[in-house]
């Protein structure tokens, strides 16, 4: 729990740990003398002998020897502060999450830098929140620390700046089940258990969950998706989570996920070396679930829409083939060349459905679609292709508000004609070139005009090779994604 702790109570603080922003310039001056004079000797040698000058993300901490109510201070470097922005705040406040648990400690207080905007004091709590994750549902935990209790002294707009932290909670306790949901193994996470964690968002009234089942899916002519989850004992679903927050003739945004729950590649198999990531296929669509618990917790004035394709790809005597056609949700055909090239079957269907559905005001999925994106852009840096350039624009602008890294690649026509099919209306791969953006090409002939935004999170979805170290993505999923979308509707909330 995070709590805002009114700076008139700190002549009764008592706490296991007193932590600092410390800036480069305030070194020489540093002083607690407005909390405790018990621990300023100590410092006033360790700057003297310069074994702590604030370098960024350097901490040191100082042990009570007099009995006081603070048991230790800690010390974070922050570095410049002209430098700092709130990915930094993030990642550092981090730090102190991971030093508290290190020293066995299930609670601390923050003394916050001078001038904190909002954005920064979000960052700090998600950087408490996140960091403090962990997903401990198959073993003992080996920390064996719970981190109950953060409270950070606050001097003004106190009602303000709760609203700000609550705010911040709720988005970060989103992304937490989200990540919960993405890191389940495939054994106990079919596409049925998705559909159960989806339904558990409708305890709030204005929240609608439809499962749409195998057969009534065979009626609606979801071809994309029933070929794709044909092969698995696991029956495919569509998950439809409605969250009705404004007027009904008030469109309203939709948020499409891929959630393939488990990917073998189907026919066209995968190798088998780190297949055991394929878990992490259905973060997408996990993501999607969190946005839509965050939109219902914070009961924005919008409508939004979740949408989820939930499949398992597996290789059976009843899969679908290399050299099949398959006949879409829009009655657009697909000539399969490749199994494994799944996700954007599923997705067509799910995009098609949204727009003959709910005629929305604008489209953003979220996949881990591609191999090529990683190939790309690493595994640090989401793609992202669009048809419409304020959305594009917009999410942009979030992503670097959130510091969810997001590139755009284009969108040409002449990429579409890669997917020209001598047989159909069109293959559901475009060669070796540009797989990332003919993947996302395909996915435009099932968006018509509506507004869309298509990001491949394949390499941002989860902690994987080549991933950069931050203390708020602990191993395994990170949500990526869910803060900047709950940014972009955000800005309409406001809007009202």
């Amino acid at each position: 729990m995070v709590i805002i702790e009114p700076e008139n109570n700190i002549s009764s603080l008592k706490t296991q740990l007193l932590a600092n922003y410390v800036f480069t310039d305030q070194v020489s001056s540093l002083s607690l003398s407005g909390i405790t004079t018990d621990f300023d000797p100590i410092i006033r040698e360790i700057v003297e002998t310069r074994e702590f000058t604030a370098k960024e993300g350097s901490i040191c901490v100082i042990h009570n020897t007099v009995g006081s109510n603070i048991k230790r201070v800690l010390l974070l470097g922050m570095g410049d502060k002209k430098n700092l922005d709130p990915e930094k705040t993030r990642n550092l406040t981090g730090k102190v999450v991971n030093k508290s648990k290190e020293l066995a400690i299930n609670e601390f207080v923050l003394v916050p830098f001078m001038e904190m905007d909002k954005d920064h004091l979000s960052a700090i709590v998600e950087g408490i929140k996140l960091s403090d994750y962990s997903f401990n549902n198959y073993k003992k935990d080996e920390d064996g620390t719970d981190l109950n209790q953060v409270r950070i002294l606050i001097g003004k707009d106190l009602d303000t700046n709760q609203s700000v932290i609550r705010n911040s909670s709720v988005l970060s306790d989103a992304v937490i089940f989200s990540r919960d949901i993405s890191n389940l193994p495939p054994n106990d996470c079919s596409p049925k258990v998705l559909a159960n964690f989806s339904e558990k968002l409708s305890e709030n009234k204005k929240t609608k969950v439809r499962v749409i089942e195998k057969e009534e899916m065979e009626s609606y002519g979801f071809g994309g998706i029933l070929a794709v989850g044909r092969g698995s004992s696991s029956s495919p679903k569509l998950i439809v989570i409605e969250y009705s927050g404004s007027t009904k003739n008030d469109k309203p945004i939709v948020i499409v996920g891929k959630a393939v729950t488990f990917d073998t590649g189907g026919i066209s198999i995968k190798p088998s070396e780190k297949m055991e990531e394929m878990k992490y296929d259905k973060c997408g669509g996990c993501n999607v679930i969190g946005i839509m618990k965050a939109v219902s917790d914070l009961n924005f004035d919008v409508n939004v829409i979740g949408i989820i394709p939930a499949v398992e790809n597996m290789p059976s005597g009843n899969s679908y083939r290399p050299g099949d056609i398959i006949r879409m949700y829009n009655s657009k055909t697909v000539e399969v060349l490749n199994t494994d090239a799944e996700g954007r079957i599923i997705l067509g269907d799910a995009l098609a459905f949204a727009v003959k559905t709910f005629a929305p005001r604008s489209i953003i999925d979220m996949a881990t679609l591609t191999g090529a994106a990683i190939i790309a852009l690493g595994s640090n840096v989401a793609a992202l292709v669009g048809n419409n350039k304020e959305l594009v624009t917009k999410i942009l602008e979030y992503s670097n508000q959130t510091g969810e890294k997001i590139w755009e690649l284009p969108l040409f026509e002449d990429y579409k004609e890669q997917l020209k099919s001598s047989n159909a209306g069109m293959k559901n791969i475009g060669g070796r070139g540009a797989g990332a953006i003919t993947a996302a090409a395909f996915l435009s002939n099932f968006v018509d005009d509506t507004p869309w935004v298509h990001l491949d999170i394949a390499g941002t979805a989860y902690n994987q090779e080549g991933t950069k170290e931050k203390t708020y993505n602990p191993k395994g999923a990170t949500g990526f994604g869910i803060r900047t979308i709950i940014k972009y509707i955000a800005s309409h909330n406001a809007e009202k």
